[in-house]
């Protein structure tokens, strides 16, 4: 009998758990979905408008709206180097992974297809053979003509440095709600710096959704925009682990990091704030005053003579009595040993405390 509901509750949480994965799946395909609409989009469509500026800035301001958009669902990878980093060091399973490269790269080609087909409705049409839909390349087809080993090494260290900043963006201890901040202003100079080299990947899904459609050149120079990327994350992670290892923090919660992770930071800066270690033990004398607030509430003491000085004396108080705590209401100069205000401050710091 044991055995059966031993079972039967596995079998329960790993449903659940697949289907949380579905639907992280589905928010990497959205996020990576809208990431190419926006950055291919402003190259196809606005980029003799607005020029590498515009076009960095739409890659890097869409990536910080989806950080904070999707973030809490399923962490906001929106890129395959991203999440091959981020199993490297562990904070993905390699089920997962796979799971969201296949979701992230049918995102791209469906928004590349969007963008081909927005770009055919105007006046003089569109080929995507011909006029590149915002393909990546080298030689011929960089913009101004950089090689292939300009473009490897400028993709291989532009994402390290991407996935360098998305691990120490979600690191534990890395400031409370500025992940997407500064992920997207990282993707905003990798664009800046590398568009006249080969139009900026740093990504494969995002090579992959025009090569699909471009054809030929495109799918024939691919293989640099694949191979460059992983290896530039599983650098950046190789590093990140050294440099900031993250004992302890199961894969699930990192997987999450934002939500969780932030929320355990708001905790201990709390706690520092308060002077009083997480989850104690309590300073000295704690408990003492616990127990003095408690037989007050019961009618069996009172603050002044529990303190060993009545309440309009004015002898000295004792360092137990006053505590670490500050008093909330208490203004420079206004301490008065033994007075009422201090009397009133003891009533009040129970409600004070988590």
């Amino acid at each position: 009998m044991a055995t059966k509901v031993m079972a039967s509750a596995a079998a329960a949480e790993t449903d659940e758990r697949d289907q949380t994965l579905v639907k992280r799946c589905v928010a990497e395909g959205i996020g990576s979905f809208f990431l190419v609409l926006a950055g291919v989009g402003t190259i196809v469509l606005a980029g003799d408008f607005v020029g590498t500026l515009g076009v960095a800035l739409a890659f890097g301001l869409m990536l910080l709206v989806l950080v904070y958009v999707i973030g809490p669902v399923s962490g906001c990878h929106v890129n395959p180097a991203v999440t091959v980093g981020l199993w490297a060091a562990n904070k993905i399973r390699s089920k997962d992974a796979v799971a969201y490269v296949i979701a992230q790269c049918v995102g791209a080609i469906l928004a590349s297809a969007t963008v081909w087909l927005i770009a055919d409705a105007g006046p003089f049409g569109y080929s995507a053979g011909v006029q590149g839909l915002g393909a990546n390349g080298y030689g011929t087809h960089s913009p101004i003509g950089f090689g292939l080993g300009g473009a490897f090494l400028s993709e291989l260290v532009l994402t390290g440095l991407l996935v360098f900043t998305v691990l120490g963006a979600t690191h534990i201890e890395a400031p409370v709600g500025f992940a997407g901040l500064a992920i997207g202003l990282v993707l905003t100079v990798c664009h800046l710096i590398s568009i006249p080299i080969d139009n900026t990947s740093v990504n494969p899904a995002r090579s992959l959704g025009p090569a699909v459609f471009v054809g030929g050149w495109a799918l024939g120079q691919l293989w640099l925009f694949i191979v460059a990327p992983l290896l530039g994350a599983l650098l950046a992670a190789v590093i990140h682990r050294v440099l900031r290892p993250e004992f302890g923090i199961r894969t699930s919660t990192a997987e999450r990091a934002l939500p969780q992770e932030s929320e355990m930071r708001i905790a201990q800066e709390t706690a520092r704030l308060m002077r009083m270690p997480l989850g104690g033990p309590y300073p000295a004398g704690a408990e003492q005053r616990f127990e003095r607030v408690g037989a007050e509430r019961a009618g069996t003491g009172r603050a002044g003579t529990e303190r060993g000085a009545p309440a309009t004396g004015g002898n000295d108080r004792s360092s137990t009595a006053a505590g670490p705590w500050p008093a909330r209401d208490q203004e420079p100069g206004s301490r008065r040993p033994g007075s009422a205000r201090d009397a009133d401050r003891d009533r009040d710091w129970p409600h004070d405390t988590p």
